[in-house]
């Protein structure tokens, strides 16, 4: 079966698979920062630079893999909201009936800039989450001491938790698409009207299958004692004549 949603760590060579974890998260932080508060030439240039890692960590094939509808759908539909409705809502009266197209060469660049940033801001995830082991992640975060406080085990937990639980739904919606597709349908053969609406129907048995797994989820962390705080237990000693 394709694995249409590779988001799991494997290993691989690179700089970026033997820097710190906690480097990574630093650099990852920076990397949003200047996404955000960049202009139009910076944001080429970011996204010049995720390219040049990609390359290099060897990460072309299935990064391409999980941008391909970003780049084929979302960001052309930024790009022309903008290039039509941009007048729309940066007029100083709008109006009542406030979407009038209108083409306009600012919205060209404002769609594009918003477009870049929310490219640099997914991709970079995806680099971090391709490139670094949840467990040496993990062991880095809970040898981290400030002043003698130590993260909580349920911080660290959490952390483990997301990052398997994006993994696993994604997961799931790839079964459910090849079930859809074992029993003749398939999403990839229609236009894309129909493509949009039966995602928001596969919608229905991910948030089932989702709501299960975090209720067997619950329980066992629940049997396991998991956040259950200690408690002492007294015993009054006896003793016993024959």
């Amino acid at each position: 079966m394709k694995n249409i949603f590779d988001f799991e760590y494997r290993e691989g060579s690179g700089i970026f698979y033997t820097l710190d974890p906690l480097i990574k998260v630093f650099l990852v932080m920076i990397f949003w920062i200047l996404t955000l508060y960049s202009g139009l030439s910076s944001l080429v240039l970011l996204t010049a630079v995720i390219f040049i890692i990609v390359i290099y960590s060897g990460l072309t094939e299935r990064f391409l893999r999980q941008t391909r509808f970003f780049f084929l759908f979302v960001f052309p539909f930024i790009v022309i909201f903008q290039v039509l409705f941009h007048w729309s809502f940066a007029g100083e009266n709008p109006g009542l009936f406030f979407f009038n197209p209108k083409v306009s060469i600012d919205g060209f660049v404002i769609g594009v800039k918003v477009g870049l940033r929310l490219f640099c801001l997914l991709s970079s995830s995806i680099i971090f989450i391709m490139t670094t082991s949840p467990l040496r992640l993990i062991r880095r975060i809970s040898e981290i001491r400030v002043i003698g406080f130590q993260i909580p085990a349920s911080v660290t937990f959490l952390f483990v938790f997301i990052n398997r639980s994006v993994t696993l739904i994604f997961n799931d919606l790839e079964r459910i698409l090849e079930a859809q597709k074992a029993r003749g349908f398939s999403l990839r053969d229609v236009g894309i009207r129909k493509r949009i609406l039966g995602y928001i129907a596969l919608l229905i048995p991910l948030l089932t299958i989702s709501l299960e797994r975090a209720q067997k989820q619950a329980i066992a962390l629940e049997l396991r004692g998991f956040g259950s705080k200690k408690v002492d237990i007294k015993t009054d000693s006896q003793s016993f004549k024959m």
